[in-house]
């Protein structure tokens, strides 16, 4: 009888596990009916921050957002819509373009649609919060509740991206950020306004994820320091904001 109760008390543990699991992810992973749509960040996490100091004077920033689907598999496009969680978003509504229409390509489980920022003077003073949520309609349903909002942080001052600091090199007992240790050196934002030139010439705006995107303009940087160096005592060599010559260690 002992047993008979522990197999039974065993069997509403793994039954309420599989609800709350179910729960967590906000969506039913076998439910054929409902699309349930979701941004790939999790949105306590993961802010996407967008500096228009990383694009020429006048430009627009174009960002790409990712969108997941569970649940019904989907015969053809999905389209579906987006729209701004106004109680989160801070960013005035005339610095924002929105697709009118987004689509999930058939056969993909993920995809990307693109929302248009517009600068303004008050960037450059402080940052603004654009927060992105999927439109339930019919069949189509927000999936799991941390990846119901996209977040875009948006400023026109000058900051050290993360590419530039997360640890993606070394080992666990020496990890290191590859930007520091292989291609640009240490941050400075002196060094930094230089790079974003060398960007700029070519109309590229970096967003950390090619190596080798980054080692390219790695050298000409390198290369643009020895153009303005070239015939000057070390003494006068271009410095950064702390006084010290601005140095870049990509081999090349």
């Amino acid at each position: 009888m002992r047993i008979t109760y522990l197999l039974k008390g065993l069997l509403i543990c793994v039954i309420a596990l599989v609800v709350i699991s179910c729960e967590e992810q906000g969506l039913l992973v076998n439910n054929n009916e409902v699309s349930y749509l979701r941004f790939i960040s999790d949105m306590t996490k993961d802010t996407t921050t967008v500096s228009f100091k990383t694009y020429n004077a006048g430009e627009d920033a174009v960002i790409p957002v990712e969108v997941s689907i569970r649940g019904k598999i989907q015969e053809s496009d999905l389209f579906f819509t987006i729209s701004v969680d106004e109680s989160r978003t801070t960013l005035p509504q005339h610095l924002y373009m929105l697709p009118n229409e987004c689509k999930i390509r058939k056969g993909l489980l993920t995809d990307t649609l693109y929302v248009t920022l517009k600068n303004d003077p008050i960037l450059q003073s402080e940052n603004r919060l654009l927060a992105l949520q999927i439109n339930e309609d019919g069949e189509i349903k927000q999936g799991d509740r941390l990846y119901s909002r996209a977040l875009i942080s948006v400023t026109d001052r000058l900051f050290k991206p993360d590419w530039w600091s997360v640890n993606d090199a070394g080992t666990e007992q020496n990890p290191g950020n590859s930007a520091e240790w292989y291609y640009l050196g240490e941050y400075s934002q002196r060094k930094y306004e230089l790079f974003l030139e060398v960007l700029k010439e070519d109309h590229v705006v970096f967003d950390g994820k090619n190596k080798q995107v980054l080692r390219k303009y790695a050298l000409k940087l390198k290369n643009k320091l020895k153009e303005m160096n070239a015939g000057k005592e070390q003494e006068y060599w271009e410095k950064d904001e702390n006084g010290l010559i601005i140095t870049v260690p990509v081999a090349g």
